[in-house]
């Protein structure tokens, strides 16, 4: 049975695995190519004998099991997984006008720009992932696994309205 919440549910889920799949890819993409934004960013004393430093590859060890919880979340449809995710990507709206600010030089610039334009990217579509999310919630529920039927509690006292407004 191929339901449109299950159509919806499905599309939603491979989505968010798309996106965070590519934000591991960056994470190790950038780790190799410039770890000194790791460092940097954990204000760290850069080592002349080490590239890499444990603490920036504990770093990205730490945000890469955590990704793949959030990634094993989103398969198994886990409700927590879901707010936590619409949280996270509604909250990366407050990362697109410190990026500008930093980019007209208002702000201090704490990365290269091709990072912050790349971040900014990012944070574009976690901003389009946000709004998709929170309009699946309200019209289909959690997952877009459709809406829990009211309780019976709640169901009589609507019968009971509509029978007083029929009479």
């Amino acid at each position: 049975m191929d339901t449109l919440e299950l159509r919806l549910c499905r599309r939603l889920q491979r989505t968010l695995l798309a996106f965070f799949l590519l934000a591991v890819l960056f994470l190790v993409v950038v780790y190799v190519a410039a770890p000194s934004i790791y460092t940097n960013t954990l204000s760290l004393m850069p080592s002349p004998t080490g590239r890499y430093p444990a603490a920036t590859t504990l770093l990205l060890a730490g945000v890469g099991v955590f990704l793949s919880i959030v990634m094993i979340g989103v398969l198994r449809r886990w409700r927590w997984v879901f707010w936590l995710v619409l949280v996270a990507t509604g909250s990366m709206i407050l990362d697109l006008p410190v990026t500008l600010l930093q980019l007209t030089g208002i702000l201090p610039a704490l990365f290269p720009v091709w990072y912050s334009l790349c971040r900014m990217g990012a944070s574009l579509i976690a901003v389009g992932i946000f709004v998709w999310m929170l309009q699946l919630s309200q019209r289909y529920g959690v997952w877009a696994r459709g809406r829990k039927a009211p309780s019976s509690a709640h169901a009589r006292d609507e019968k009971e309205e509509v029978n007083r407004e029929q009479r």
